[in-house]
């Protein structure tokens, strides 16, 4: 198997949250290409399971190996390493040190360059303890980016700063610090987690020597013809995966007009990809699979066929391809709600009814759903006092979250609540209703015996309702 199918199989399995099983895919990915990306993943995992100095190792490889090949995705890469840094260092009470990695995550992001000497570690006093306070990481906006979790405390007046593009990143380590301060607050005066030991580059780790590649087994039988030995493919033949562990991961919403059906699949090339609707099915090749990485153009297992909940009008539905998924946008035939999108089959299968198939190309590519052009339909007139008359409320849930930008920082709060395991969710829940939405932990040992306290932004006073 190849480099790259260890490293999807990995990936799938950080995914699921299957730390275990995506270790040992991603060493024989990584024994090929030392790439940021698997690096990371590795490091995620190898956090989840307590492996402390084996994700902090690879962690600070990801950034050198990044900050060497410099592409187009190095810097986010590198930004990611430093928050990882910051994360571990956090589970290892070596708070002081978690702080300078993400104030580098932060710097990184707002587009410092990655050499600069910053100071951040060098801000301790007399006695060698860090002395950077909580208050001060609050206030620390100088040089956010335009789009940040502090948005609301701004003077609107103020002149708007170009965007970045890891605004999210910046808000992400920004957070993190205001945890991590929280709990330096509470540290003793001369424990060890106030001690600065990091640097911002750190000395590259040395690489792991590779296993000797022994030759996989062949396995020989006779031909009964000749009676010469003819060895066995190394991968497994088509349909020798369950039809069950083929099917796509597959989210879906609708509104009264049309259906939104996702399918996550990877690395799917537009220009290859053949869709075809007919009035209940819809028709798609080739897939590229994860879970059969080795199928090929024209194998039952590279097609699905979408058998749908409801009818639809097929010159009017769209589709389009991102490098993560496939979205359909199919237009209803008849406004209403389905009880669910359908169900898929793996290969192509015959319309029962031998429909119509129409082959639509794909919609222009956008950040959101795909909006196919939907005849309008006459909204009700509901009594209004609005100086711009009745609103069609039907129209308006069929442009909801469409307007919703995927940098809003909303998005990225949802995504890291919903990326949390039940214990961090809890102490996030926690955290942040008893702060008043001024804090926000995931530690749940840190915040489950005591009560949360505001601590509202600089210049901004907390009052209570009634005072």
């Amino acid at each position: 198997m190849s480099a790259t199918s260890y490293a999807y199989r990995g990936l799938e399995a950080i995914e699921k949250k299957d730390w275990a099983g995506a270790v040992p895919l991603l060493d024989k990915a990584l024994e090929e290409s030392s790439s940021p990306l698997w690096l990371l993943a590795r490091s995620q995992a190898n956090l989840q399971l307590k492996n402390y100095d084996d994700a902090l190792r690879d962690a600070e490889l990801a950034y050198h190996v990044a900050a060497e090949r410099g592409s187009g995705t190095s810097r986010k890469q590198m930004i990611d390493a430093q928050y990882r840094r910051a994360v571990i260092y956090h589970r290892l009470k070596q708070y002081a040190d978690s702080d300078c990695c993400a104030k580098w995550s932060m710097l990184l992001a707002e587009g410092r360059p990655a050499r600069e000497d910053d100071g951040v570690e060098k801000k301790v006093d007399a006695d060698g303890n860090y002395n950077v306070t909580y208050e001060e990481a609050v206030a620390d906006n100088e040089n956010q980016p335009d789009y940040s979790m502090k948005d609301s405390f701004q003077d609107p007046s103020a002149p708007k700063k170009a965007k970045t593009g890891f605004e999210a990143q910046w808000t992400r380590a920004y957070t993190w610090r205001t945890q991590v301060l929280g709990a330096l607050k509470r540290l003793p005066e001369n424990d060890p987690g106030r001690k600065v030991h990091v640097v911002k580059v750190p000395p590259r780790p040395q690489l792991k020597k590779k296993a000797e590649k022994k030759p996989e087994p062949r396995v020989l039988e006779l031909n009964s013809k000749d009676e010469k030995p003819v060895a066995k493919p190394s991968e497994p033949a088509p349909g020798t995966v369950p039809d069950e562990k083929l099917k796509l991961r597959v989210d879906f919403y609708q509104t009264n007009q049309n259906v939104t059906v996702t399918l996550f699949v990877k690395g799917t090339k537009k220009e290859e990809l053949n869709i075809k609707f007919s009035k209940k099915q819809v028709q798609i090749s080739p897939i590229t699979r994860a879970a059969a990485p080795y199928v090929k153009p024209g194998d039952r297992e590279a097609s699905s066929t979408l058998h749908l909940n409801g009818e639809i009008v097929p010159a009017e539905s769209r589709w389009a391809v991102t490098p993560q998924k496939i979205e359909l946008v199919l237009q209803k035939a008849t406004p209403g709600k389905w009880g669910s999108w359908g169900k898929e089959e793996i290969g192509i299968t015959e319309n029962a009814n031998q429909e119509e198939v129409t082959d639509v190309p794909a919609a222009a590519p956008s950040t959101q759903a795909s909006a196919p052009a939907v005849k309008p339909v006459a909204a009700p007139a509901y009594p209004t006092s609005s100086r711009t008359g009745p609103k069609n409320w039907d129209k308006l849930e069929e442009l909801e979250g469409v307007e919703e930008e995927q940098s809003d920082v909303n998005v990225f709060f949802k995504k890291l609540f919903k990326d949390a395991s039940p214990e961090q969710q809890r102490a996030m829940m926690k955290s942040f209703t008893e702060s008043n939405g001024t804090a926000l932990s995931t530690d749940w040992n840190d915040v489950k015996g005591r009560k949360v306290e505001t601590v509202p932004p600089e210049g901004v006073e907390a009052k209570k309702w009634d005072s």
